[in-house]
């Protein structure tokens, strides 16, 4: 990476993350405002500190200030993960209550701190006024060691490998001993076994660290979505301003009668008759939208809404001249010599109603889900009722094998649930043939529900 890096600082990064930090602290659901800062607020200051500027790795969160974005992303993302997991089930209820907000906070720590040595392993950071560079282990967070001063960056040769030891070190700096004095002895103990830098499981995974690996693995796929530009397709037709416009005030269509009423009123002289059968058009068209050609108790239109209604009326006289078979409003005025209507108002929530009206099947009923999923786990609903639908508009594939529905683990993340989330909660009910591979196979009465088994 050319060229010279200013630094960012703290209160920056906060500003430029707000909307981040906000979902943060939706997730934490603290109490007070003081509390919020306290526990949350405060380590995520830190990391700030720690990255200032610095890009988190060449190819992802690769801009200025990426790597404490990426921080900010994969907290969010583990705390929602956390919310749908069962931590300590191997206790009583009781203790349990008092030990999940605890494996929350561990896993927002943990998550936070699990990053800390990833910029370092891919760059070199040189100050440009001594040429010093920086070592972590020795100067602490960059933020403090570059103050003001420009820096450059140059990319290693090969990143250096991963040092589960070295990140450890690097979270002292980060979470302070007063933060871990609520935490119960068995929640400390997987925390900082769950900062880990490593993205796959090593032997036996705790809860802690499992849910801290997906989310990273959560942020590193939305990450190479976004430089793809790969978005998720509109599902609907947005209605034009004028369509809009006419729906929020219908009196416009009283307009016509009215004006076509006033229309035979006795001349004032032969010349103005005249003139008036001459030009149709023109006077039609001149009283429609103006407020004094209306009865005193019409409608009063602003002027940005005339301004809307003149746009459409040249955008819809563009059209015409393209469109083979423009569609004529129903009840529009036929009558000759008469102004080419408005098009007619229409409601926005409908506008996409006919190509879904195509569809034969949108998903299954709540009734059917609720007999074969059993009540509970909204999630999974959810899951099977999207799939569903894009199944039988054909924006999805499943397969039919012979003794239940392959999904593709792939297709499952595009969902807003991980593979592995849908394989517990298949198994947990009974409904699970097999996980193994590149897809999971769910058992016939489940499969269903997704999608009609082919009776060739």
């Amino acid at each position: 990476m050319g060229g010279l890096h200013e630094p960012i600082a703290v209160e920056a990064l906060f500003t430029t993350h707000q909307k981040r930090i906000e979902l943060v602290r939706q997730c934490a659901n603290e109490s007070t405002e003081s509390e919020f800062g306290r526990k949350w607020v405060s380590v995520l200051r830190r990391c700030a500190n720690w990255f200032s500027s610095m890009p988190l790795t060449p190819e992802l969160h690769c801009e200025p200030g990426g790597a404490f974005r990426a921080t900010i992303e994969s907290t969010f993302y583990a705390m929602r993960l956390a919310g749908g997991q069962k931590f300590a089930a191997d206790l009583t209820s009781d203790k349990r209550r008092k030990l999940e907000p605890q494996y929350n906070y561990a896993v927002f720590l943990a998550a936070a701190c699990s990053m800390l040595d990833e910029p370092f392993r891919h760059f070199e950071f040189i100050r440009q006024s001594d040429r010093a560079k920086w070592n972590p282990a020795a100067h602490g967070a960059f933020g403090a060691w570059i103050g003001a001063a420009q820096y450059a960056v140059e990319r290693r040769v090969a990143p250096l490998k991963n040092e589960r030891m070295r990140t450890a070190m690097f979270a002292q700096t980060v979470i302070t001993p007063e933060l871990l004095e609520g935490l119960d002895t068995a929640v400390h103990s997987d925390l900082f076994n769950a900062i880990n830098p490593e993205r796959s499981p090593q032997g036996f995974e705790a809860l802690v660290h499992k849910v801290v690996r997906q989310a990273m693995d959560v942020s590193v796929n939305f990450e190479q979505k976004a430089q793809r530009a790969v978005f998720a397709p509109v599902k609907f037709d947005v209605p034009s301003a004028v369509h809009v416009a006419l729906e929020l005030e219908p009196q416009i269509v009283a307009n016509a009668p009215q004006s076509a009423a006033a229309g035979p009123q006795p001349s004032a002289a032969p010349g103005t008759a005249a003139t008036n059968q001459t030009a149709p058009n023109e006077s039609t068209v001149a009283s429609s939208p103006a407020p004094a050609a209306a009865p005193s108790g019409g409608p009063q239109f602003s002027q940005s809404l005339l301004d809307a209604l003149e746009r459409s009326d040249a955008q819809a006289v563009a059209a015409a001249s393209t469109e083979p078979a423009p569609q004529v409003p129903v009840g529009a005025d036929a009558s000759a010599g008469a102004a080419p209507s408005r098009p007619a108002p229409v409601d926005p929530a409908t506008a996409g109603a006919p190509p879904r009206a195509t569809s034969a099947k949108t998903g299954p009923t709540d009734e059917a889900l609720n007999d074969v999923l059993g009540p509970g786990s909204a999630m999974l609903k959810e899951f099977f009722k999207a799939l569903a639908g894009d199944v039988a508009s054909g924006k999805a594939k499943v397969a039919w094998e012979e003794k239940g529905l392959a999904v593709q683990k792939r297709l499952v993340g595009a969902y807003g649930m991980t593979s592995d989330t849908l394989v517990e909660q298949l198994r947990k009910r009974s409904l699970l043939l097999r996980a193994h591979g590149n897809d999971v196979c769910i058992v016939g009465r489940a499969g269903r529900l997704i999608s009609e088994r082919p009776t060739s």
